[in-house]
């Protein structure tokens, strides 16, 4: 399988960048191409990158979305990792780049978590 990448702009200048497939070192460039464009077009004032069709996720493609993180960042554009199912939310934790995630989910909040601790 492939990676499919559509992207969504709001009014308000929210990008969503839905994935579907697999993200990986053959597929990084892509993602990183997409958000990029989102970024050098300006009026970006969120990114949003839906992985909830994400059914692959190695370390360079975690490693891409979180340098994509820090360049919007720096570019005073929120990014955030949205969606994300049990597997994709363990990874970006035992990666330690959860502040990606939008929000924390039942996976490692309240008692799992300082159990995991």
């Amino acid at each position: 399988m492939t990676l499919s990448i559509e992207t969504a702009t709001t009014d308000t200048g929210v990008v969503t960048v839905e994935l579907s497939g697999e993200v990986d070192y053959a597929t990084a460039p892509q993602i990183r191409e997409t958000i990029t464009n989102a970024l050098e077009a300006g009026g970006a004032t969120a990114i949003r990158v839906d992985v909830a069709k994400v059914t692959v996720l190695d370390s360079t493609g975690i490693g891409t979305i979180v340098v994509a993180y820090r360049i919007a960042r720096e570019m005073g554009v929120a990014l955030a990792v949205v969606n994300p199912n049990r597997f994709i939310t363990r990874l970006f934790t035992v990666v330690g780049a959860e502040e990606l995630l939008e929000e924390p989910t039942e996976t490692f909040s309240g008692k799992e978590r300082s159990a995991a601790g």
